[in-house]
């Protein structure tokens, strides 16, 4: 395993890229939701009002400002490191193995930065005017697993995704990859349009699941992710 080891090594080089920028990230979309909350106060006054504060809680910014970067990250990963790992005498799987291992890395990293900013929010009471950030209803209205597993999942599908689009670019060449990213589109509309058909099933699901839903629902997603950027990884050429 000394060969992985150097390709994660090799993907935390630049740290400052794969692990810093997601915090930087993270820590924007705390200044916008604050300077939000700011330009309401100004138009309502403060304290925000109840009902300005109740809105707040559908603030799904942390969810939606981190998965394009780490997409990128992803595949970078898998198509600017991929041969000079192998240069260094590297095969395939342990090439994979290194860097999705790195993409944990960073994924834990992200986890553990939203579970630091929510207890500041909470400590200081909403960054002190009422804005909420973290402590939201996608994030689990306040609860630490859940945010900790939904970033995680979040973060780690990502990645997974951007490398199994670079690992395919790799192997079969931009006209795959089209496919492939049309293939992924609609199969997410098709998810969608069977959600929006089934949407009191699915509205009990998430009552009785809450965020829990989207956290087994992207493992799985992960896990085909993976796989297909593995299966990708074994073909492709330098």
């Amino acid at each position: 395993m000394i060969y992985a080891r150097r390709s994660l090594r090799l993907y935390l080089a630049n740290r400052q890229y794969v692990l810093g920028v997601p915090v930087y990230t993270l820590g924007l979309m705390v200044l916008f939701s604050i300077l939000i909350a700011v330009v309401i106060g100004i138009g309502t006054g403060f304290p925000l009002s109840a009902q300005a504060r109740e809105g707040f809680r559908f603030n799904s910014g942390a969810i939606w400002c981190i998965p394009g970067f780490l997409v990128s990250v992803g595949a970078l990963a898998a198509t600017r490191n991929f041969a000079m790992a192998l240069a260094f005498g590297s095969t395939r799987r342990h090439f994979w193995l290194g860097t999705t291992a790195g993409f944990v890395v960073t994924s834990a990293v992200t986890a553990v930065t939203s579970a630091v900013l929510l207890a500041l929010e909470q400590a200081t009471g909403h960054w002190f005017i009422g804005a909420h950030a973290f402590d939201v209803t996608a994030l689990g209205d306040g609860s630490y697993p859940e945010t900790v597993a939904v970033m995680f999942v979040l973060s780690l599908l990502s990645t997974c995704a951007g490398a199994m689009f670079g690992t395919v670019f790799r192997a079969f060449g931009p006209r795959a990859t089209a496919l492939l990213g049309i293939g992924a589109a609609v199969a997410l509309f098709a998810v969608i349009a069977v959600a929006v058909w089934q949407r009191e099933a699915v509205g009990t699901l998430l009552a009785q699941w809450g965020s829990w839903a989207g956290v087994v629902v992207g493992s799985v997603l992960v896990v085909i992710t993976a796989a297909g950027s593995y299966a990708a990884c074994r073909l492709a050429t330098v």
